[in-house]
């Protein structure tokens, strides 16, 4: 029997659904908890996931605006809203499925192993019980509502400490017009894959089934309210949009005059440990304003000793471009990432 049955759900309503995965060994159920909004008309499906990190907490706060603010009576369509991607990592406020029964069943992330289940064999197994917790969450969610979506965005952001602005799509005409009218400001076109012909990320599992899917990743932990809300407001703008764009709301999408494509993404980590004085803010990503540029050289920051006080490494830009990815002062140990450019070279302005 299907989890969810679309047909069966009654226009101009919401509804609430919890997916069962698993008992767990404390007795209770693990479970995805699943909104529905079906419009009074037929129309586009929409699939809104958070939390498949469960560091990226404040991603939840958008869902739930757009879930509490959207009126059934007013949409086109259906919202499939997963505000709570992986339950178990977002209990324990770790990015991996904590407690990874077997590393060399997954490494516990689970946007690294959709569709959650093998086509080739590990040991000489091919049972589909034969597979990590990560992977049968992963599994679940491909098979009952991934599958249902004519579009999906997937949230992200940063650990805590960090903060981040820039929108990823996937590489098929329908995704980028998708991540163009989000209006996010910064969009990010990667040469190389993180994804495989075995497991890869839900974005890229939902185009292999032909799904226009984008990933807004905004903001950070840990930086306060003002910033979280900031972030939430973004984000809910650019659902909106996405939602007017495919007809499932009344009106335009309302976007910026002018938003960054880039292409080459410069990453800068601290070669040792110690404490990180940073000259830069969260939202110098450009989250309530526009992202900092800086030079090539740019020193942005240090890290001393904090036994000795001796100054052990400067940061510095590695190009002239825009931050989308930095760290404020804190703790940081060797090969933490420290700040990412959107490099000026290749790059452009669209309107």
């Amino acid at each position: 029997m299907t989890f969810l049955n679309l047909d069966s759900i009654d226009f101009d309503s919401k509804s609430y659904h919890k997916l069962e995965i698993v008992q767990m060994l404390d007795g209770n159920m693990l479970y995805v908890p699943v909104h529905v909004i079906k419009g009074a008309e037929p129309g586009s499906v929409l699939g809104l996931y958070a939390n498949i990190h469960g560091t990226e907490y404040y991603q939840n706060r958008i869902i739930r605006t757009v879930v509490q603010k959207t009126r059934s009576d007013e949409l086109k369509g259906t919202i499939i809203a997963v505000p709570v991607a992986n339950p178990y990592s977002f209990a324990h406020m770790t990015r991996n499925t904590p407690n990874p029964p077997e590393e060399t069943v997954d490494f516990s992330n689970m946007n690294r192993v959709f569709p959650g289940k093998r086509s080739t064999p590990l040991f000489g197994s091919m049972n589909p019980t034969d597979v990590s917790l990560t992977m049968r969450i992963a599994a679940a969610i491909s098979d009952e509502l991934v599958s249902k979506c004519t579009h999906i965005l997937d949230y992200h952001g940063q650990m805590s400490g960090m903060a981040l602005n820039k929108m990823l799509f996937n590489l098929d005409p329908p995704s980028k017009e998708m991540a163009r009218v989000f209006g996010l400001g910064i969009l990010h076109d990667p040469p190389g894959s993180i994804g495989s012909s075995t497991f890869m990320p839900m974005t890229s599992y939902a185009g292999t089934l032909g799904i226009p899917s984008a990933v807004p990743e905004i903001g950070g932990g840990g930086h306060g309210e003002v910033f979280e809300a900031e972030c939430e407001r973004v984000g809910v703008k650019g659902t909106l949009n996405v939602m007017k764009h495919l007809g499932m709301l009344e009106g335009l999408p309302e976007l910026p005059e002018k938003q960054f494509y880039f292409v080459y993404a410069p990453h800068v980590r601290a070669t040792v440990g110690g404490y990180f004085v940073s000259d830069m803010e969260a939202s110098d990503v450009g989250i309530g304003k526009p992202p900092r540029d800086v030079s090539e050289g740019e020193v942005l920051g240090t890290i001393y000793n904090p036994y000795s006080f001796e100054e052990l490494e400067q940061i510095k830009s590695p190009c002239d471009g825009l931050i989308y990815a930095c760290r404020v002062s804190g703790l940081v140990n060797p090969q933490s990432e420290v700040l990412a450019i959107a490099d000026y070279r290749d790059s452009k302005w669209i309107e």
